[in-house]
């Protein structure tokens, strides 16, 4: 019986840890050779993301820019039960936090 109790809690922690092991990686850039939306390639990427996936993003976008970015990405794909990092600087920012699956349903108001 003891033995079943510690194999147990030895299986039951290797559940929980395995559904944040997956990073999905998403940089905003400028760009000098389309005319393509950066924010728009970067919401078709994360779309791709399954649920439950470290989502990682990096915008090297003016601060004021990436501020709006980061802040939309938030809201529509981060889970808000989880840890969310934001980093926001002049040259670099960067967003960590575990993607809810789908994109959040955008209200319309009246």
């Amino acid at each position: 019986m003891n033995k079943l109790i510690l194999f147990s809690l030895l299986i039951f922690p290797l559940f929980i840890s395995a559904d944040f092991d997956n990073k999905c990686s998403v940089i905003i850039t400028l760009r000098l050779q389309s005319n393509d939306d950066a924010y728009k390639d970067a919401i078709n990427k994360i779309n791709q993301c399954k649920k439950y996936d470290i989502l990682s993003v990096t915008s090297f976008l003016e601060s004021t820019i990436s501020k709006v970015y980061i802040t939309d990405l938030i809201q529509n794909f981060c889970m808000f039960n989880h840890e969310i990092v934001t980093l926001i600087d002049e040259q670099t920012s960067n967003l960590s936090c575990v993607h809810r699956g789908k994109m959040r349903i955008e209200r319309k108001l009246k």
